[in-house]
């Protein structure tokens, strides 16, 4: 496994985005907490099974089924950006596939390089440090893409281009982001969440996820949780698996019900799982 530094940096008058760079990748830098919420001594306690069962909630379960359908991972290229601690980018590497990995945040980089030798699954993980709007990898080059919460912190209409760019054609980009309009979601922002969040994100809209349908040939968009926010409670405030799992079987039914009879609730969804596809070119027509 490589561990390579190549941070974007941007056009020269663009000072604004330089800075705000400059301010997510110290900020993610120092946080180690697989909640995100900066707790110091979350990485102390960090249990990489524990933190599985916690990811593969439904709209992730969704996700891997958009990104690989019955194939499964293995022998794929897979690149996520923006791994957090790694568990995904572990889950993959463990499933055979051959995954890369880029973050700006370059302790979570060590901790993650850390992990993969710690299950013996450090020569097929590629790390990188870089930034979703400059991708160091030559064109076409990837069956998959996946990010969870991370496009929401980037110049979205550039990230977009370099995804597509990096893409095979035929190749699908599965992307799980938080929603702007949830009312849970809203109260949880304004209260509880870190106050640095406000100035390093933007969700997404409407708008946002036009600009993934214009970069891609191919888009489909599902909602996930509105009342069923509640059970993520026990995720990431008072951790406990079991409550996590048992609010979750009976309040997301629910939702999918409603998002069925009343479709316009699908806007105060908390999040949307977007699949993208990049379309297969022959001669001068596409598939």
């Amino acid at each position: 496994m490589r561990m390579v530094n190549k941070v974007y940096q941007g056009d020269a008058g663009r000072q604004n985005r330089m800075s705000n760079q400059k301010s997510q990748r110290q900020y993610w830098s120092s946080n180690l907490d697989p909640t995100n919420l900066g707790k110091e001594a979350s990485i102390q306690t960090f249990n990489l099974n524990q933190e599985m069962a916690f990811y593969f909630s439904p709209e992730q379960e969704y996700a891997l089924k958009k990104l690989w359908r019955e194939e499964g991972p293995r022998r794929k290229r897979i690149l996520e950006i923006g791994c957090g601690l790694g568990v995904f980018a572990l889950f993959l590497a463990k499933q055979e596939a051959e995954v890369f990995v880029v973050d700006p945040a370059i302790e979570r980089l060590k901790f993650l390089q850390d992990q993969a030798r710690k299950l013996g699954v450090y020569n097929r993980i590629t790390i990188i440090s870089a930034l979703a709007e400059s991708l160091p990898f030559p064109d076409n080059f990837f069956d998959l893409l996946y990010t969870k919460s991370v496009l929401i912190h980037t110049d979205l209409a550039r990230a977009s281009v370099e995804m597509n760019r990096v893409l095979k054609p035929g190749g699908v980009g599965v992307f799980v982001e938080p929603m702007k309009d949830s009312p849970l979601a809203a109260l949880y922002r304004k209260y509880l969440a870190p106050k640095e969040w406000r100035n390093i994100t933007t969700y997404f809209d409407r708008k946002r996820l036009g600009i993934l349908s214009w970069a891609f040939d191919s888009v489909r968009v599902r909602y996930f949780y509105l009342f069923s926010f509640l059970g993520f409670i026990f995720q990431f405030g008072w951790k406990n698996l079991r409550l996590f799992q048992f609010f979750l079987k009976i309040l997301f039914p629910l939702d999918e019900f409603l998002f069925t009879l009343f479709p316009f609730l699908k806007r105060f969804s908390w999040f949307a799982v977007v699949t993208a596809r990049k379309s297969i070119v022959i001669d001068n027509g596409s598939l």
